[in-house]
């Protein structure tokens, strides 16, 4: 994968990446190296008829240093089959929700921080995440200044930090084996803060690395 430089918060830039969220309706190329073996492109949909209703949120904040980050969690020990992954935060759209509506509630749900509608920047394409049956949206936003973090401790075990900076550095990705009922396969895989970040939520990452490399 490309490795993406430092990103400069300007105007243009900004509009670019506006731009470029507006139109990301279809996968970008690099996605065909995040999905694990025996996927068989199911995360390319389309979305079964019975898949549930989903949406997550990309924050990007700078940290102490102006660098951009990215604020992922490590979700809390449950029979979920998502249990201990890293992940974006998000969840399942309620009744009569929109799918921004869900992202902006779920984050604040799960990170005790509110984001403004007015702070979302555009949606990357959908993906179908099929091992647990959801159609997910994934929204873009960014804020000012890093926030005060208070996760709730029933579904967030901690919080990981991703520097744009490493996003798409080849040297971070790497492969993993994964047994699920029964069943071994490879799935590769983004390291972050000595853990492995992949599955869908690798894939909405690299999705939003393209579309910074597109503003730019």
């Amino acid at each position: 994968m490309k490795s993406l430089p430092p990103i400069s918060f300007a105007p243009n830039w900004i509009g670019k990446l506006r731009q470029t969220l507006k139109f990301a309706f279809r996968p970008f190329p690099a996605l065909r190296h995040t999905s694990p073996n025996l996927s068989y492109g199911r995360h390319n949909g389309p979305a079964s008829p019975r898949a549930r209703r989903a949406a997550n949120l990309i924050l990007l904040v700078p940290d102490a240093e102006d660098n951009w980050t990215i604020p992922l969690i490590v979700r809390a020990k449950s029979p979920d089959i998502h249990s201990g992954e890293i992940a974006l935060p998000g969840g399942r759209c309620e009744p009569g929700e929109s799918a921004l509506d869900t992202a902006v509630r779920e984050f604040h749900e799960e990170m005790g921080h509110q984001v403004s509608v007015e702070d979302v920047y555009g949606e990357l394409p959908p993906t179908y995440v099929w091992a647990s049956n959801h159609d997910v949206r994934t929204f873009v936003a960014l804020q000012h200044s890093m926030p005060t973090w208070s996760p709730d401790p029933k579904e967030v075990a901690g919080l990981v930090f991703l520097p744009l900076s490493h996003l798409m550095l080849p040297g971070n990705f790497g492969m993993h084996q994964v047994t699920r009922r029964r069943v071994q396969f490879s799935a590769p895989h983004l390291s972050v803060a000595g853990q492995r970040v992949w599955g869908a939520t690798l894939r909405m990452l690299v999705e939003l690395g393209e579309a910074l490399d597109s503003a730019r």
